[in-house]
């Protein structure tokens, strides 16, 4: 059995994960502004999707930097 199998899985698909999850905010801005008609959804989706994929991607560094220090290989 793996110890710390969330680290290992935050290593593996950190990256893919913080690109799904900016992509669907900036989606669910575009299609709230598509049904709202409303060019303000798609700006503050677009911007929240930046915003959440540098946090989630700083995030990923950092356990992957914690995991190559203090984890046996």
């Amino acid at each position: 059995m793996s110890t710390y199998p969330m680290v290992h899985a935050v290593v593996r698909h950190g990256n893919l994960f913080a690109v799904l999850v900016a992509a669907a905010a900036a989606a669910f801005g575009i299609y709230f502004a598509v049904a709202q008609a409303s060019v303000v959804h798609a700006l503050i989706g677009v911007a929240a999707g930046g915003v959440l994929y540098v946090l989630l991607k700083s995030y990923v560094e950092l356990v992957t930097i914690i995991a190559d220090m203090m984890l046996p290989k």
